[in-house]
């Protein structure tokens, strides 16, 4: 899911170097719609630029709000955090979905935004702002100690709901890998005399290449280096 549908908000933080590190977090992962809900520090003060590094810029973009519905006011999707799986109040009874089960329900509102909330490093969300979610989600965690920090489960939550819209590389399309494969057919061609298999060697290295992922910069430096051996082979009348 693109971050841009994202807002993140932080209901009543209290401490600056959770703000400044939230703020760091989203920058890493290409978000950038910070809101605050009655903060209980200064969300841009040093502590907060300290530990925001490069994402200065966030901080001082982001807006403050009286009330959580306020704040997601243009919001399609509201999703609560806990790191409290079973929770009951006078009023409600919610049980939270793991993060990778929330993913595929945001995945079908195809438009709109989504407001990630999250709420203060001492009690989390009270039963109100619970209520006024579509869906409540956890970070899977040792039932031990479930409870994550706060700039350490926004970093959780964000990474897994953008993973999907990062390549780790680019790969080599299949132009590339059959050009790559033709290359060393011809190079076993060219020594097909002297080999006990050739077709094998072939069929071998076609399977390599199909499972080793190879990125374009990989595919392209190992057809160099082939075809480099080829043209060396025509010079010498081989």
């Amino acid at each position: 899911m693109k971050p841009e549908r994202f807002k993140v908000v932080l209901v009543e933080p209290e401490y600056e170097v959770n703000v400044g590190s939230v703020a760091r977090a989203m920058a890493n992962f290409g978000f950038s719609d910070l809101a605050f809900v009655r903060p209980r520090c200064n969300p841009t003060g040093p502590e907060a630029v300290k530990y925001s590094k490069h994402a200065k810029g966030i901080l001082l973009c982001a807006k403050s709000y009286p009330s959580l519905p306020a704040a997601t006011k243009n919001c399609r999707i509201v999703v609560g955090t806990t790191g409290v799986l079973y929770r009951h109040w006078d009023r409600t009874f919610r049980t939270p979905i793991a993060l990778q089960q929330l993913k595929p329900k945001l995945r079908k509102a195809k438009e709109g935004k989504i407001a990630l909330v999250f709420g203060n490093e001492g009690i989390g969300l009270s039963e109100k702002d619970i209520s006024s979610c579509d869906f409540l989600t956890t970070i899977p965690a040792s039932e031990s100690y479930p409870v994550l920090n706060l700039s350490h489960a926004v970093a959780v939550c964000l990474y897994e709901l953008s993973s999907e819209n990062r390549p780790f590389y680019a790969p080599a399309g299949k132009k590339e890998k059959e050009a790559l494969i033709s290359a060393f057919l011809r190079l076993v061609a060219r020594y097909s005399a002297s080999m006990r298999n050739p077709r094998k060697a072939g069929v071998a290295f076609r399977r390599m290449v199909g499972r080793a992922m190879l990125a374009e910069k990989e595919c392209a430096a190992i057809l160099g280096v082939v075809r480099r051996c080829l043209r060396e082979l025509e010079e010498r009348g081989k």
